[in-house]
């Protein structure tokens, strides 16, 4: 265990919770990781009957301590907003209510950009565009809709090298944008910025434990691209 959670390849750690948010509870599935001991890499997945039991597959490929699937894509199957994956994009920049910021990283160092900053990082080797914003300058964002309550995976920062990624059941976007901005989801960690990825039964987790096991969550249905998290 690592403060209160299960340990993963690199010394990143994995983290079960349930917050009290929206008059109900959401159960949260985490996954902490240090920017000093990890790299963020974007995951493209081209093959569009692959099922949702490929990201085992893909975070295996990658050598990833975790992974979650990353943003929306098209009924074309071609990423919805700008991705870039080890250098090679696909799809384009697209500004909207839905895609209001990026993961990006260059070097393999990960920042959570909003469109405004994120424009002008679109060279980055790792990009993709996602949405909507959930907390920013450590406030929920306002005007989220929240009426329909689904699994939704997200990344947040503390605005320092530490990081979330992961699951949440059961919520609605202004539910959990409350949630992430008003609970410590992991004891001592504060979110300065969360942007949500995807939703629905897509939604999937991937994680492997300092002794090798792996864990899989996979979801429903085939999709686009994920987020790796690989050790240094």
């Amino acid at each position: 265990m690592v403060n209160g959670g299960v340990a993963l390849v690199g010394g990143a750690s994995f983290h079960q919770t349930s917050v009290s948010a929206g008059g109900g509870s959401i159960a949260f599935e985490v996954v902490l990781f240090d920017s000093r001991q990890h790299i963020l890499k974007i995951v493209d997945q081209p093959e569009d009957a692959a099922g949702g039991s490929q990201i085992t597959t893909s975070m295996r490929q990658a050598g990833a301590a975790a992974g979650v699937n990353g943003g929306f894509f098209t009924p074309q199957f071609t990423p919805m907003g700008l991705m870039r994956a080890d250098g090679t994009s696909t799809g384009g920049w697209q500004a909207n209510k839905l895609l209001t910021g990026a993961v990006v990283a260059a070097g393999g160092k990960p920042q959570l950009l909003w469109n405004a900053e994120a424009r002008s990082r679109q060279s980055a080797a790792q990009f993709l565009q996602a949405g909507p914003r959930l907390v920013d300058a450590g406030r929920a964002v306002p005007s989220l809709e929240r009426r329909r309550n689904t699994t939704r995976t997200f990344i947040a920062t503390d605005g320092g090298q530490r990081w979330l990624i992961g699951l949440a059941r059961g919520t609605s976007l202004g539910v959990l944008a409350d949630a992430l901005a008003s609970s410590e989801v992991v004891p001592g960690f504060r979110i300065q910025r969360a942007l949500n990825l995807d939703g629905g039964r897509s939604s999937a987790l991937y994680y492997r434990t300092a002794d090798g096991r792996e864990h899989s969550d996979p979801g429903w249905s085939t999709v686009r691209n994920y987020i790796a998290i690989v050790p240094r």
